[in-house]
């Protein structure tokens, strides 16, 4: 997602391009100035609300700005320093390594990796959810038409370049934190990670970032993140971990020297299958209900196994785990494709992001809406129709930053 940037994201240097839409904007582009003022006014007044730790110069910092420019491979001294270059060039995103470098400004080869904490990535478009096809849009990149749900093709002129605009709804948020609350769960039971240690970050947009601060995993290797990734996405799991093998007719036969404790994958597959055991090896009876089983569904063995492991695994990304060297965007911090923050869920059932993730300003607007929506922010229901509108600065920034509305002049 690019509520992160891997180092592949600018292999041009410390001042690259990177896709944006506001790459070609010119320099009168009112949705652009309009945009860079509101957020320079958001850091001015809302500085505290970044979250930086105390070794501040021992982490790469990186920059998208609203000209489309990726600035990495920056590092700064103390956080006057940080203040100064966010209000000097108001980026539209401002982006943070966990990692820790002897030499954070240098190439990335050449920078000293100390070690980092692991993170985790949990994206919305990665659930699939029934109710984005109806409220999320499509817009066309050859004639700029938005058509509502999603298509295959362009209602205006059959083009089939199309951009999805994520809108998400409180069933999107609710399903992600259902996705949270797994990951954190195998985290405790499977490999004791105390929940203090565990940070879930709303990204700003349709996902959640979860930090992991644990000594152990902080100098862990690229391979070891992507092998504990792997593990907690139930990749690989074979009837054989569950003590269970087919004899040479197909049969499912207990494995008769193979004793497995009822921990991990073992038992949470067991305990979705409402076939509990205990920490023993498994028997003949034991087997019996599971060809029963398997019978009744018509299915492989290993394919229910599957669909129970894609059930209850963690819908995360792996590349993002294991990648040591990418940067993510700063806690505190605007996301540009909606207007809202990357902000800490201390309590997930309590957070609401779209009133705890708002804090852009109530001054009024004048805004052009390019369709019919309902915007729901702060608390407050909008029903916005085409064309012109006055509404907050919070709604026409959202919107603005969904790309389906054009500032006019401020009321």
């Amino acid at each position: 997602m690019s509520d992160t940037l891997s180092f592949d994201s600018n292999n041009s240097g410390k001042n690259g391009k990177h896709g944006s839409k506001y790459q070609n904007a010119e320099p009168d582009d009112k949705n652009k100035n309009w945009l860079e003022g509101i957020f320079r006014k958001y850091y001015f007044y809302h500085y505290s609300q970044l979250e930086l730790g105390e070794l501040i110069n021992e982490h790469e910092f990186g920059f998208r700005l609203f000209d489309g420019k990726i600035r990495r491979h920056l590092a700064f001294n103390d956080k006057k320093e940080l203040y100064a270059y966010i209000i000097k060039f108001s980026p539209s995103d401002i982006f943070y390594s966990s990692s820790r470098y002897q030499s954070p400004t240098a190439e990335i080869d050449q920078k000293g990796w100390i070690g980092s904490d692991l993170i985790f990535d949990i994206d919305g478009k990665d659930l699939h959810l029934e109710c984005a096809q109806s409220h999320n849009l499509v817009l066309c990149k050859d004639c700029s038409f938005i058509s509502k749900g999603i298509i295959s093709k362009c209602v205006g002129c059959n083009s089939t370049r199309l951009q999805i605009i994520d809108i998400p709804c409180a069933r999107c948020i609710k399903s992600l934190n259902v996705e949270v609350k797994k990951l954190v769960e195998i985290l405790d039971d499977d490999f004791g990670i105390d929940s203090e240690c565990i940070f879930v970050y709303f990204s700003g947009n349709n996902g959640y970032h979860v930090h992991v601060v644990d000594k152990n995993f902080y100098n862990a290797s690229a391979k070891k993140r992507n092998a504990f990734a792997q593990y907690l996405m139930g990749k690989g799991y074979l009837i054989e971990s569950l003590g269970i093998r087919r004899n040479n007719e197909g049969v499912l036969i207990p494995m008769s020297n193979k004793i497995l404790y009822n921990q991990g994958w073992r038992r949470r597959i067991f305990d979705s299958i409402h076939l509990p055991i205990q920490n023993h090896k498994i028997d003949d009876k034991f087997v019996k209900k599971y060809n029963r089983m398997q019978d009744a569904n018509n299915n492989n063995i290993q394919d229910i196994i599957n669909t129970h492991i894609l059930d209850l695994s963690a819908k995360i990304d792996p590349n993002v785990t294991m990648d040591i060297h990418r940067i993510f965007r700063l806690s505190g911090s605007i996301n540009s494709k909606s207007g809202l923050i990357k902000a800490f869920c201390k309590d997930l059932d309590s957070f609401n992001p779209f009133v705890d993730a708002c804090f852009i300003g109530d001054s009024n607007v004048e805004i052009e809406s390019k369709l019919n929506i309902k915007i729901s922010l702060k608390g407050k229901q909008f029903s916005i129709k085409p064309g012109k509108n006055t509404l907050p600065e919070y709604v026409a920034a959202y919107m603005i930053c969904k790309g389906i509305g054009d500032i006019q002049n401020q009321t």
